[in-house]
């Protein structure tokens, strides 16, 4: 089952291709809620591309969140990376070059979303 990016994590993994941006990326989230108020309406539509991706087959590059197992270097936590996906949900992550600084940051992020499962108790 696949799901959709949110908060902190996806926006650096989106930035990865344009690292320039990342200072602005971090508050932009905060930026929209301000100006436009309750957002919701964002997640109804990212749902709604997935779901059309899966029943259509269309082989989309999205991003969505997985449980990773050893790409990066991160096991048992999921993140958002670009993925195709069609008829199966996720048919292949999409491998993105990072240099060695933003991995290190997408590692520590997944290190930080690990600690807080573990502090909530949430088995994956």
């Amino acid at each position: 089952m696949a799901s959709f990016g949110y908060g902190d994590t996806f926006i650096i993994i989106c930035l990865l291709l344009h690292p320039n941006l990342f200072k602005n990326a971090k508050k932009a989230a905060y930026s929209i809620i301000e100006a436009k108020g309750y957002t919701n309406f964002a997640i109804g539509l990212a749902t709604s591309k997935i779901t059309e991706a899966i029943l259509r087959d269309e082989h989309s590059i999205l991003p969505v969140s997985s449980i990773l197992e050893g790409e990066y270097g991160i096991m048992d936590v999921a993140l958002s990376l670009p993925c195709v996906v069609g008829r199966n949900g996720i048919e292949r992550r999409i491998k993105v070059n990072m240099l060695p600084d933003e991995l290190l940051q997408f590692r520590k992020s997944a290190d930080h979303l690990k600690e807080v499962i573990k502090r909530t108790q949430i088995n994956l």
